[in-house]
């Protein structure tokens, strides 16, 4: 039988209390398994206090009013937003242990539950995002395409179309590429300026058929290898038929993308 405790039914104080006590009890060395067992919650809650005091130190340990009005305190912290950005403009979803290898509305959320024990729609993370100045037109996708000339071909990848699974579901996917300069914000309270953070980060993204956008943090977004690397990866998420548009060229290392799209695609009609 779970000993896990509903830790919603305690008064303000004791949750404070338990919340102390589980992190005084990892921080001092015991395992968060036995931790957990200690103190009848489950050992991804015990993590998410944890993390949260190490983040934010012991403020963080506070139950925070439940519920909140439009335009009161966001579900992300600033600080946490901050972690979360610069988890997501310098590394990949699957090199902090998610599944997807590239970053999307769901893969954040997924992020934030794991971290900070924080359940986040995908209608909040697009918010976020748009909060943090990446905000891509997913209702026109070839508006986000600087060279209108690039929109008569498109490049459809070899994904495995010719197997089984494929031919049944003969269906193409057009991906609308194309990379952005954002610049990444949290701002805090008017009251405390010293909580105005942000980053500047160039971002690769694709907008999909159905309005999913997929992206990652580039350092270069001319650069062929990055752009290469890019495409890899989306071509990795589906099995059949792809269809890439490219809405930009590289200026360096082109003949390492050069390369891999003469093995990789061949050029076909798009119906815009």
């Amino acid at each position: 039988m779970s000993n896990t405790r509903d830790a919603r039914k305690l008064s303000v104080d004791g949750l404070e209390d338990l919340r102390r006590c589980a992190v005084a009890a990892v921080e001092s060395g015991v395992p968060r398994t036995e931790v957990a067992r200690l103190y009848g919650v489950s050992r991804q809650t015990v993590g998410a206090w944890v993390r949260a005091y190490r983040l934010e130190g012991s403020d963080a340990l506070r139950p925070r009013r439940r519920g909140r009005r439009p335009g009161d305190q966001l579900a992300l912290s600033s600080a946490r937003q901050l972690w979360m950005l610069r988890t997501m403009t310098t590394t990949t979803p699957d090199k902090v242990g998610l599944r997807d290898v590239l970053w999307t509305w769901q893969s954040l959320a997924a992020l934030a539950h794991r971290e900070f024990g924080v359940v986040l729609g995908t209608t909040t993370i697009r918010n976020y995002l748009t909060r943090w100045g990446f905000c891509p037109d997913t209702s026109q996708p070839t508006r986000m395409l600087p060279h209108r000339a690039t929109l008569a071909h498109g490049l459809r990848a070899t994904t495995g179309a010719g197997t089984a699974e494929a031919q049944r579901r003969p269906v193409t996917e057009t991906l609308w590429t194309d990379h952005a300069r954002v610049r990444w914000c949290v701002c805090g309270p008017p009251a405390d300026p010293d909580s105005r953070m942000s980053l500047h980060s160039d971002v690769l993204f694709a907008v999909t058929s159905r309005r999913a956008v997929l992206f990652t943090p580039a350092r270069d977004p001319y650069d062929g290898e990055e752009i290469r690397e890019f495409y890899a990866r989306l071509l990795s998420r589906h099995r059949g038929p792809v269809v890439l548009v490219p809405g930009w060229e590289p200026t360096r290392r082109t003949e390492l993308l050069d390369l891999w799209l003469s093995t990789h695609t061949e050029r076909t009609p798009v119906a815009l």
